[in-house]
């Protein structure tokens, strides 16, 4: 009766690992005064594109403060999804990222540069 215990452990414990997708910022926006600019974020798991995430972001400059600045991505059907922004100036920006599937919702925090385009 321990052994089947043991084994049925086993099996829950393997099947509640969630996977985990890393994300990361493939073309960062750029800036210029008025002009909204793409901002390319790439999706993998284990080397692998992942498809098929609804992502939103919401972007903060990692110094100053200029608010939140929401932006909701489209995915390009390759692992990489766009969303167009349009920032207020250049310097180090902050990125909380939720993304989600049917099943699951990941969250990653990315820091990227924004130069002047």
């Amino acid at each position: 009766m321990m052994m089947l215990f043991s084994l049925l452990l086993v099996v829950v414990i393997v099947g509640c690992g969630a996977s985990s997708i890393d994300f990361s910022v493939d073309t960062p926006p750029k800036y210029k005064d008025g002009e909204s600019f793409p901002m390319v974020i790439e999706a993998t798991e284990d080397g692998e594109a992942v498809t098929g995430l609804d992502i939103v972001a919401t972007l903060e400059m990692a110094k100053m403060d200029h608010g939140i600045i929401e932006v909701v991505f489209t995915d390009q059907g390759d692992g990489t999804y766009v969303g167009d922004v349009e920032l207020p100036m250049a310097g180090e920006w902050i990125a909380d990222l939720t993304a989600k599937n049917d099943k699951d919702t990941y969250e990653a925090t990315l820091i990227f540069e924004v130069k002047e385009g």
